[in-house]
């Protein structure tokens, strides 16, 4: 029987050499193998939802890093595969980012939810 897991990204990973979160990157997997998942975006990882984000153009010593960063196509992809995204509406409070701001598509929940939420996954994978 296939496991519900939700896969929750609490840190940005951006910002290093890696050219997109590890957290992810594995979640696009697991629809693949017949596992139904949903991404939760909390803490500093809301800073994802954010439309309009792109990190093409870095250079490090001089070179650009390769393919760059495409936050926003990245929340877009797993949407597409049929993965849910939520994020924590208060640590996007926190953050001043408004709902218009965020990426088409993506459903919020408050902390006062987070138990039930979570209670209804099979698995729980913490990033």
């Amino acid at each position: 029987m296939p496991k519900k897991i939700l896969s929750v990204l609490s840190h940005t990973e951006y910002g290093n050499l890696e050219d997109s979160d590890i957290g992810l990157f594995a979640s696009a997997f697991a629809p693949v193998a017949g596992h139904p998942m949903a991404i939760l975006l909390r803490a500093e990882a809301v800073n994802y939802a954010v439309r309009g984000q792109e990190g093409t153009g870095i250079r490090v010593a001089g070179a650009p890093v390769q393919p760059g960063f495409l936050i926003e196509g990245d929340i877009q992809s797993v949407q597409e595969s049929d993965i849910r995204v939520f994020a924590v509406r208060e640590d996007l409070d926190e953050r001043g980012i408004q709902e218009d701001e965020l990426v088409p598509g993506l459903s919020l929940i408050g902390r006062h939810e987070l138990g039930s939420f979570i209670d209804a996954f099979d698995l729980v994978w913490n990033w």
